[in-house]
């Protein structure tokens, strides 16, 4: 608008004026004014081409208010009018409309502007039409998808000398596509095996149950509930692997609300509204990836009309309490397929969302999302507005998802529903489409892929055709052989894929570019034959020297390397004659930065008993110790272990030992990566199965009538996996402190004030006082505890008085102690730390014999028989350097105490202290360590974690502990910190003021994560059923009847293994 009027004419009646703004900026606009009609405006004549697609945006500014919907419109020769798109205008600031159009024929047209609202004044500037050809449009549909979605792979193959290896046949095959692409289903396909197989032989990877999850479906009449039907599609779709979007827990369209709703005053209907949501939310929570919490609210207003105004923020704030991790879509028709709809235009929709999100400020960071349905008619979709549209939702940056795209029956149907799928796809915002395609025998709602026999119509081949595509389906994605450098270059969609590498001289030396789930298999057996190399070897070449050489391994420094033949036929690699123990054989890998690799290896030695560590060599000559075992001759012993690589580049893989004339011998050798994700992937799965069981509730009356509607309150009182953390005697006189530790932990150690030295710090003088109120504190608040510790074979830790005794008077003092403080606690601890850290010393073997821990293991379990009796040592998790704790010399420790006269039978426990370092715990081989001592069926406890100072501190903490907790052999944890007050430094749990550091964050994330669902109410199904998933532990419930005052309770233990059945509940009116 900087050459005034020029190019610009009054539209109508109105008065046109060039003005100017008064900001600095000086800029120029034209303002309409004396406005009779809508359309009143400025104009401007074009000629519009029906070769072209059309781009149009303008800045639109209204004199005053601030919810004035303007639309722009373009009105042909023939009287025709095309509106391109509309914004929500307001006064003292420039909006942005942009929208888009076609025209079927060819001709002059004229640009106008129109609102409803004649009162105000329409200001534009900065208007613009942009014609596109249809390859062009096309030629940018490409380019978004080649830059947003695919990625460019550069694979290098190399031999195991690090040379690269031309002429290397590739072939790369999709397992799973990442963006969701699927169709939504109904019933249906519940009983017909025709549809089943049609559906689950293509790539979809999301649905939507057409009508199952719908309130009108699961509620028919008043409080009998029925998720029969959707409980069943849920269950098929997890057969097969498809993600489910849950549709919907309420329609605001007053023609699809459950009939009985009608009746009920505004009080009723808010009750009824909550009691839904929470049923089917807490159903499916965590087996849904979204919510469509209210659909259609722009539209329409059921609720708000007869619950609040506010009824979608009420119903968004529910909806994020009773399922945090879900994101909560809104869900409307025709923001991306109608410009003349300016109901549910995109800035109507992102003004709905500022509206929910402000009624529920008080929630930070609630995940919300934009669904939008897509239902065209049969006339030509308007693709530049759909972009269009899109661009300006994407400006609320929240993840948008086409939910419900079908087109109107049409002899163009197939052709349409290519354009749209294609712009679809293209969008850089665009995060998942659902096809509305479910099939009925009576036909679908508005756009069918296949015929009843199954066949696909022309939509069905269009969908086929653009999967396969976009690379979707399975077959080979890409193939070729590698150039002279080693190098094979592709482009992919974005995925999991599983690689080959083929070579002249092997059939495969690849495997996938996903991960295999872990494997904790471990065994303490030395056993006769290795068994196979787990993940098949992983990224190893050769790794079970197969082939009629030592293919990928060469010699690390002096010595010779050979294979060999055992008798039952098996071949492995040897290593003989080395000058250094570091000489040994040596296979090189590349590995990535931030990945974590797995490693495992059988091994032999030529004689005798002999240490054996596994070592990784970066390319800068970094030495890393990844784990070591006691291997013997005669046997094959299982050396398992890892690393968490901090770069990238080649890695030499070789063996130690410190006995150079022995020979190393070395079968399936195994390193497997994984990504952090799918580390973390697999350690909630395992948390899923060996912290949580499924718990089934059936409550009737006393007259075994099955009661739906009936609400069970369930409590947690105590966790099955005790989690807690250390306590010192500054609790008993700040009651700060106290608050801060019983209300978040269950189980405890003392720091210092039950070992020997705080007991007895003069000889005969035992004092008990600080300890006995530490127990009584523990004991008010349901605190379990670790009697830490008996004794501690660190000389350093001896009571002063005691370093200076007699062999007979140690052992008389100590018989003492022995008997003083297990007889005194008794029962009142869960377990005992017999003898502390007594592999890294050894006080009482050097001056009471080499039987000393073995026997004061004996003893103690005669005091108190029930108890379990722990060894307790550090580094054997957390530094893969300290060959004197090693997994295997922890396993030896365990055999000694065993073997001696008494102890066979001694409840033993494995302690694992856990002081980590400020450097990155290594993951990889604490879980292997765990792995390998949990192969003894004896109880592990991590018994005193901690993590160094650093920055990472708070990240490192919740690393190890969420491994831990993982792990299906560990069976409590404690950490050895506290607040600050109380003097903890590594780590500091809470400040001064008993604020929590992020460390402390770290450790209420993790007890609430842990114990999600502890504490919730659920409503009884159609058959008086409940089904929940429970953490371990004890639990109180209160089963409350639905129509009465009358109540019923239990208590209830939920445990690993141990199937509850169905419970049944009487509740007597």
């Amino acid at each position: 608008m900087n050459d005034g009027l020029k190019g610009w004419s009054s539209f109508g009646d109105s008065k046109l004026e060039h003005r100017e703004s008064p900001l600095l900026s000086r800029n120029n606009y034209i303002a309409t004014h004396n406005r009779n009609q809508s359309n009143d405006s400025l104009t401007q004549k074009l000629y519009l081409d029906k070769n072209y697609l059309y781009t149009f945006s303008a800045w639109v500014q209204v004199s005053n208010g601030s919810n004035v919907t303007v639309r722009a419109g373009f009105e042909t020769s023939s009287g025709l009018k095309l509106f391109a798109g509309s914004t929500v205008a307001e006064s003292n600031c420039w909006t942005m409309l942009k929208g888009g159009l076609t025209v079927d024929e060819s001709g002059p047209a004229q640009l106008y502007f129109e609102s409803n609202n004649t009162a105000v004044e329409i200001w534009i500037d900065s208007v613009s039409l942009q014609p596109f050809t249809e390859n062009e449009w096309k030629f940018h549909q490409h380019q978004s998808i080649e830059k947003e979605h695919k990625k460019k792979v550069r694979i290098q193959v190399v031999d195991s000398q690090g040379q690269p290896l031309a002429n290397t046949t590739i072939s790369v095959q999709l397992k799973r596509p990442s963006f969701p692409f699927g169709s939504a289903i109904n019933y249906n396909i519940l009983t017909n095996t025709a549809y089943q197989n049609w559906l689950t032989s293509r790539p979809f990877t999301v649905t939507t149950f057409e009508n199952e999850m719908k309130w009108y479906t699961t509620e028919k009449s008043q409080g009998n509930l029925d998720y029969s039907a959707s409980d069943a599609l849920l269950q098929f779709t997890k057969r097969h692997r498809i993600d489910v979007r849950a549709h919907n827990v309420f329609w605001d369209d007053p023609n699809y609300q459950p009939n009985w709703l009608n009746s009920l005053s505004r009080n009723q209907l808010a009750l009824a509204t909550y009691r839904r949501l929470r049923s089917i939310m807490m159903r499916y929570k965590g087996q849904v990836i979204a919510w469509d919490v209210v659909n259609e609210n722009l539209h329409f207003d059921y609720f708000e009309r007869r619950v609040s105004r506010n009824a979608s923020g009420i119903f968004y704030r529910w909806g994020n309490e009773a399922d945090q991790t879900t994101p909560l879509f809104m869900n409307e028709f025709n923001t991306i397929e109608s410009s003349g709809d300016t109901t549910s235009s995109p800035w109507r929709y992102i003004k709905k969302l500022r509206q929910i999100k402000k009624f529920s400020s008080n929630i930070i960071n609630m995940k919300m999302g934009i669904g939008v349905e897509g239902h065209f008619s049969a006339n030509k979709p308007n693709i530049p507005y759909m972009r269009a549209a899109i661009d300006t939702l994407a400006a609320a940056r929240l993840p948008i998802w086409i939910t419900e795209l079908d087109v109107q029956s049409t002899p163009n149907q197939a052709w349409y529903l290519e354009e749209i799928l294609r712009e679809a796809r293209s969008h850089p915002h665009v995060n998942g489409i659902v096809l509305w395609t479910a099939w009925r025998p009576q036909g679908c709602y508005r756009m069918c892929l296949t015929d009843n026999n199954f066949n696909n119509l022309p939509t069905g081949d269009v969908v086929d055709k653009l999967m396969r595509e976009w690379g979707r389906y399975k077959e080979t994605t890409s193939f070729g052989t590698t150039d002279a450098h080693g190098f094979f270059e592709t482009s992919l969609f974005h995925g999991y894929y599983h690689l080959n590498v083929h070579t002249k001289h092997s059939h495969n030396l690849g495997h996938g570019l996903y991960a295999s789930p872990y494997n904790y298999y471990a065994t303490t057996k030395c056993l006769k034959e290795p068994q196979k190399a787990l993940y098949g070897g992983g990224v190893i070449v050769n790794p079970e020297f197969n082939h009629n050489n030592s293919q990928g391994w060469v010699m690390f420094g002096k010595g010779k390397i050979e294979q060999r033949l055992s008798k039952e036929g098996n071949k492995f690699i040897v290593a003989h004659n080395p000058t250094h123990p570091l000489h040994s054989f040596s296979h090189q890998v590349q590995v990535e930065n931030g990945k974590i690799y797995s490693f495992s290896a059988w091994i032999q030695v030529s004689e005798g008993s002999e240490d054996v560590t596994v070592v990784f060599k970066s390319n800068k000559g970094y030495l890393i110790h990844g784990g070591t075992t006691t291997a013997n001759s005669g046997c094959w012993t299982l050396l398992k272990g890892g690393m968490v690589a901090n770069f990238s580049g080649p890695l030499d893989i070789s063996f130690e030992t410190k006995n150079t004339s022995v020979e190393i011998w070395v079968d399936s050798v195994s390193l497997q990566p994984f990504t952090q994700k799918q580390w973390r992937s697999q350690q909630e799965k395992s948390i899923n199965k060996v912290r949580r069981s499924k718990v089934r509730i059936q409550v009737s009356d006393e007259n075994r009538t099955l009661l739906q509607g009936a609400v069970v309150s369930i409590k947690q009182k105590k966790p099955g996996f005790l989690f807690g953390c250390c306590m010192n005697h500054n609790i008993l006189t700040s009651t700060q402190y106290q608050n801060w530790f019983s209300s978040r932990f269950h189980a405890t150690t003392f720091t210092n004030e039950m070992k020997w030295y705080s007991t007895e710090n003069v000889q005969g003088q035992e004092n008990y006082s600080t300890a006995d109120a530490m127990v009584e504190f523990a004991q008010k608040h349901g605190i379990s505890i670790r009697g830490h510790n008996i004794f501690w074979d660190d000389p350093i830790y001896q009571p002063y008085w005691v370093r200076s005794l007699s062999p007979d008077e140690l052992r008389k003092a100590a018989a003492k102690r022995i008997n003083s403080v297990v007889s005194k606690y008794r029962g009142k601890v869960i377990g005992w730390d017999v003898m502390n850290e007594n592999m890294h010393f050894n006080f009482f073997e050097d001056k009471l014999g080499k039987t000393a821990s073995a026997d004061y293991y004996k003893i103690a379990q005669q005091l108190d028989p029930q108890t379990t009796m722990f060894l307790n040592e550090y580094n054997t998790i957390e530094y893969s350097g300290d060959t004197a704790v090693t997994p295997a010399k922890y396993l030896n420790k365990i055999r000694e105490i065993l073997s001696y006269p008494g102890n066979a039978h001694l409840k033993l426990g494995i302690g694992l202290e856990g002081h980590f370092t400020a450097d990155q715990p290594n993951l990889a081989y604490m879980r292997s360590a765990l792995d390998i001592l949990g192969a003894t069926k004896f109880p592990i406890w991590l018994t005193e974690i901690s993590v160094a100072n650093s920055p990472n501190e708070a990240k490192y903490l919740e690393e190890v502990l969420r491994e831990g907790y993982a792990h299906p052999a560990v069976q409590g944890i404690i950490m050895f910190t506290g607040p600050v007050s109380a003097g903890f430094n590594t780590p500091i749990l809470a400040d001064q003021n008993f604020k929590n550091t992020p460390s402390g964050d770290v450790v209420d994330k993790l007890l609430k994560e842990w114990n999600s669902g502890a504490d919730q109410d659920t409503i009884t199904d159609s058959q008086g059923f409940i089904d929940v998933t429970l953490s371990h532990g004890d639990y109180d419930l209160t089963i409350k009847h639905p129509f009465t005052n009358s109540s019923s309770t239990l208590s209830l233990r939920v445990e690993k293994d141990k199937p509850l059945g169905i419970i049944h509940v009487n509740i007597d009116t």
